[in-house]
């Protein structure tokens, strides 16, 4: 059973996590589009685990961020509206982490304010909650229009923003819109490097993992790296499949044992994980923005059903192989043996 850590501060937003470039030139990983003054904020980590069961897709996302800008925010699309909008777990990332083998990246305490809604053109304001220092704005609307919104609601926006979002508002896809205020977060005591905590539930056939969007304002040749962990009630079958998306590598591809799911059940807001019968699967991406051309459908989920791929080819090992080559070459003996016996039938035949 995973030690419950202290309280850190990271942020939940479903959907995968939030794109941008870093400081010093490593690289972040996210699932949303990063809008800041100048674009200088950039996310040092982030990590996502899309989740889905009985028919909810569940986005949980950590992340730590840098940089100089005053306020930034995150464009996020989602395949539908969220029934929940809610507190996430305290150790749930570290936890799926810890199956990979790599570091933890905890949470925090987290509060729920409602705002009032906020009218604009074109574009209809479905959910507003605040958790600390993030505001978490849910909207449908076109994507040149909710771009407009968008700007004049203080995110500033790369130029590529209208097209990219109108790529999945024309799919049917929603928008989160999560602004960070750097002057709010100081009064409650969040330091640079530090994130909060949401997680989106979202009532779906099948989950889906929007990527294009990880691309949004970078060049041709700027990376983009996230770690995705996917949880099902089955194996699931990816579209695109997986060997075809370059930058795109396994890290783990099982059954999800009962350990693992009795540690995530525990945590705050995840007690719908059920005890058994889930199937656990890690992805990296990494690799130029220019290759980062669509989304990642699991099971055909997605705004609108996506093919349904197959699932992860099952790679091979060594004892795969030497098994294979040591029952041909019995194949191989025995038929020798049955020809010499048929001729030695033929000879007395013969005789």
């Amino acid at each position: 059973m995973i030690r419950r850590p202290k309280a850190r501060r990271f942020l939940l937003i479903p959907a995968l996590a939030l794109a941008a470039t870093l400081v010093a030139a490593a690289p972040a990983m996210a699932c949303g589009g990063l809008v800041a003054p100048g674009h200088a904020e950039a996310l040092e980590k982030a990590v996502t685990l899309s989740a889905w069961h009985a028919g909810y897709e569940h986005y949980i996302t950590g992340f730590q961020f840098a940089g100089s800008a005053d306020s930034f925010g995150y464009i996020i699309p989602l395949p539908g509206v969220p029934a929940k909008i809610s507190k996430g777990g305290e150790w749930t990332l570290e936890r799926v982490q810890s199956e990979i083998g790599e570091g933890p990246l905890a949470a925090q305490k987290r509060e729920d304010v409602a705002l009032a809604a906020v009218p604009a053109a074109g574009v209809q304001v479905l959910q507003q909650v605040k958790i600390e220092a993030l505001d978490i704005t849910v909207v449908r609307g076109g994507g040149p229009d909710v771009a407009r919104w968008a700007g004049k609601n203080g995110f500033d926006l790369t130029p590529d923003t209208p097209k990219v979002l109108g790529s999945y508002s024309d799919k049917g896809a929603v928008f989160a819109l999560a602004k960070f205020n750097r002057a709010d977060a100081a009064q409650r005591g969040l330091i640079e490097g530090q994130g909060q905590v949401i997680q989106f539930t979202i009532p779906t056939k099948a989950p889906w993992i929007p990527l294009r969007i990880l691309a949004l304002g970078k060049s041709g040749d700027e990376l983009v790296d996230a770690e995705l962990f996917v949880l099902t009630d089955d194996r699931p079958s990816f579209y695109p499949e997986i060997g075809t998306m370059q930058g795109m590598t396994v890290r783990a591809d099982k059954a999800a044992d009962g350990t693992l799911l009795t540690d995530l059940q525990r945590d705050t807001g995840m007690s719908w994980v059920p005890s058994s019968g889930m199937w656990f699967t890690a992805l990296s991406l990494h690799t130029d923005a220019v290759n980062v051309t669509g989304d990642l459908a699991i099971d055909g989920g997605g705004p609108v059903p996506s093919p349904t791929g197959r699932p992860i080819p099952v790679h091979l090992g060594w004892p795969f192989w030497i098994a294979l080559i040591g029952g041909a070459a019995l194949l191989i003996r025995e038929a020798s043996r049955m020809r010499r016996r048929a001729e030695r039938v033929r000879s007395t035949s013969r005789g």
